[in-house]
């Protein structure tokens, strides 16, 4: 457009009843000068991607996913196994409180170690073992006690605990993981 425009001035006589701008674009009743923009910029064309769905085999990504269900209580010869594990059993639901059990059928116990007192001679800290207890529904200070009891009678010695009633967990301090774990399997969970 510019170098017809540039041809026309060049040779006047020749492009006089030539226009000077295109005009194709302008309908008679509209007249430029109402809304210039319009006729400067053209107009957007909206253009969509073109989309094709593609057939995926879920199977392999399927085998990843965790299970939902919680698979039944392996059967097993004789109990406890090897490892130490006993199903839990009917005495587990005649107690106020019920300790249920993560989805691989363990207990919900779990170890922390904290950093303790300065030690004054080595001025080092000592580091203390905590057993947490999770998943204790029901009367959680009545665990407590029993677990208490429990641990005090076979230790010789006073145990340290704390409740969360409100996540249902259980901390204890100066007692050895599988000693509670005895506790749990004894009274049925």
């Amino acid at each position: 457009m510019l170098s017809s425009t540039m041809r026309c001035l060049i040779s006047r006589t020749a492009c006089r009843s030539q226009s000077y701008f295109s005009t194709s674009s302008v309908k008679n009743t509209e007249k430029i000068w109402e809304n210039p923009w319009k006729h400067a910029i053209p107009e957007k064309t909206k253009t969509f991607a073109t989309v094709e769905e593609v057939p995926v085999d879920w199977s392999f990504v399927e085998r990843l996913m965790p299970i939902e269900v919680v698979p039944d209580v392996p059967k097993h010869d004789s109990y406890p196994t090897p490892s130490g594990w006993t199903p839990p059993t009917a005495a587990g639901k005649t107690h106020s409180y019920y300790v249920r059990r993560r989805p691989d059928h363990l207990l919900p116990l779990y170890l922390e170690r904290k950093r303790d007192l300065l030690n004054e001679k080595t001025l080092d800290f000592d580091y203390v073992e905590l057993v947490t207890v999770r998943n204790v529904d029901g009367d959680v200070f009545a665990c407590e006690h029993d677990l208490r009891t429990y641990l005090e009678e076979q230790l010789g010695h006073s145990v340290a605990s704390h409740v969360d009633e409100l996540k249902g967990r259980i901390k204890v301090k100066g007692a050895p993981r599988s000693l509670i774990e005895q506790f749990f399997y004894s009274k049925g969970f």
